[in-house]
């Protein structure tokens, strides 16, 4: 746990609504990629230069502890003021080679939520289509998906394609989706597929620095879509893979899409803890609080690229959970 770094008004603030003990609130923080430079095609992904500052404000605000410890403090209601979590979800290779010398260097512990089958292959399925829509040339060849060709604008404004196509393979079938997505790689960029991921030695790196390695399931699926055993077998294969790779049992596990309901229901949750997680996290947006399923934590993404806006985020984040 690394102490506040400063005091100011903000963080007098953060120690009010989110004092320690019984009353604390927990906000875990939710990342995919630390990115060398800015993206258009890649907006909600902070760069360097903004993870930097928003990691420094975390550390000048926040008691920033492990995952696992995290929720454990939570539930027997010990946390310190002002906790916070920091995770990554994938297993992208800059969550080592950019974000881990950031976090080193500031002190801050954070877990890394791997999709083995995706470390394996080099590739998620959703970066062959951005990769796909980044290199077209004129036209967007978007047949595989049941999507029209489309005429394509400059290469920064297809932003709001990605997430249009992105969407209209998500759901589909496992085989089916890495397909298309292979498909219209080929047809938009060419060339081999790229290698977006850590490698199974930067994974293993990770743990052996004491970083928490999590779950992230074996192929990234939507669980609600799959059939129990298969989802089953998604969840508690993954477990085996951390284990295999970092040489640890992992603790930490992340729902794929993360919306109860939609993406996952309790039967899964029931899954995740007989399979050895201690604790999982949704995409709901909100903070923890005491009471709180340690399978089904809240969490967000800081959309904010600087200290202060971070910091108001989190306030603002910790309020509403007064009133939810």
């Amino acid at each position: 746990m690394r102490a506040p770094q400063a005091r100011g008004a903000g963080h007098f603030l953060l120690r009010a609504i989110s004092p320690a003990g019984r009353r604390a609130r927990l906000q875990i923080l939710t990342y995919h990629r630390v990115l060398p430079a800015p993206d258009s095609l890649l907006p909600d992904e902070p760069d360097a230069a903004a993870f930097t500052a928003q990691m420094a404000a975390v550390a000048r605000y926040c008691n920033v502890l492990p995952l696992p410890e995290a929720a454990r403090r939570l539930a027997d209601g010990t946390l310190p003021a002002c906790a916070a979590c920091i995770t990554f979800d994938d297993g992208y290779g800059n969550n080592h080679e950019i974000a881990r010398p950031i976090l080193e260097r500031l002190g801050l512990p954070a877990t890394v939520f791997v999709a083995g089958d995706a470390v394996d292959r080099g590739v998620m399925w959703n970066d062959l289509v951005i990769e796909a829509i980044r290199r077209a040339r004129d036209r967007l060849d978007l047949e595989p998906a049941g999507i029209d060709a489309m005429a394509l604008p400059a290469a920064a404004s297809r932003a709001g394609m990605v997430s249009r196509v992105l969407n209209a393979v998500k759901y589909r079938p496992l085989a089916e989706r890495w397909a298309l997505a292979v498909d219209l790689h080929a047809r938009n960029a060419g060339g081999p597929l790229p290698r977006f991921m850590m490698t199974r030695a930067q994974v293993k790196d990770l743990a052996s620095r004491g970083f928490d390695v999590g779950s992230h399931t074996v192929t990234h699926p939507i669980l609600a879509t799959l059939p129990a055993e298969q989802a089953r077998a998604e969840i508690a294969g993954s477990w085996r893979w951390v284990l295999e790779v970092a040489g640890v049992a992992p603790r930490s596990f992340a729902y794929p899409n993360g919306r109860p309901g939609r993406d996952f229901d309790g039967t899964h949750a029931a899954m995740v803890r007989d399979a050895g997680f201690e604790v999982a996290v949704t995409t709901v947006w909100g903070s923890a609080r005491g009471g709180d399923d340690p399978l089904q934590l809240p969490r967000y993404t800081p959309w904010e690229t600087s200290g202060g806006g971070l910091w108001r985020r989190l306030a603002k984040t910790t309020l509403r959970s007064y009133f939810a």
